[in-house]
């Protein structure tokens, strides 16, 4: 099945004149925001596979990658990919057993695990990182600085609002 934005709009107008006070450009919107997200999602996994990875476990190296000193608290890792705690305990698992990061007692506070990126890790995101950002681009290379910053505007206003 694939996706029609014609055909979105015709229904959206067939059900603007059957429900009163409903939104064509709001749902719409919100199909559109789907669509994409899952579009995006699935090039970058397409890119992603040939490595054995998908996106989350990309993400996650690249949290721990740019943190200072490569390290990271496994609750800061959980809160900046939006995951659960139970999610990103399997994300970290995951990247301990490839030898891509390790489990460490932080020293600020003892109590405390830290991820830190090995250089196995560090490696494996130098070597990948030509082909992923340059199949990204693909997906972007008709946008303008313009578009990014109206864009970015545009979701971060969403963003905030649904908090």
């Amino acid at each position: 099945m694939s996706f029609s934005q014609a055909e979105l709009v015709n229904a959206l107008r067939l059900l603007s004149g059957r429900l009163p006070e409903f939104s064509e450009q709001q749902t719409q919107s919100g199909r559109l925001l789907r669509v994409v997200t899952e579009r995006l999602s699935s090039h970058l996994n397409d890119s992603l596979k040939e490595f054995g990875i998908n996106e989350n476990l990309w993400f996650a190296m690249m949290a721990v990658y740019v943190s200072p000193n490569s390290e990271i608290l496994p609750s800061r890792l959980s809160d900046l990919m939006d995951l659960t705690r139970t999610s990103a305990t399997r994300l970290s698992d995951e990247m301990v057993e490839r030898g891509w990061v390790e489990r460490h007692i932080n020293q600020q506070d003892r109590r405390q695990i830290v991820l830190k990126l090995t250089a196995e890790g560090e490696a494996f995101i130098q070597k990948i990182w030509p082909q992923i950002s340059s199949r990204s681009s693909e997906a972007w290379e008709d946008f303008t600085n313009e578009d990014y910053a109206q864009l970015q505007h545009l979701l971060g206003k969403l963003l905030t609002k649904l908090g």
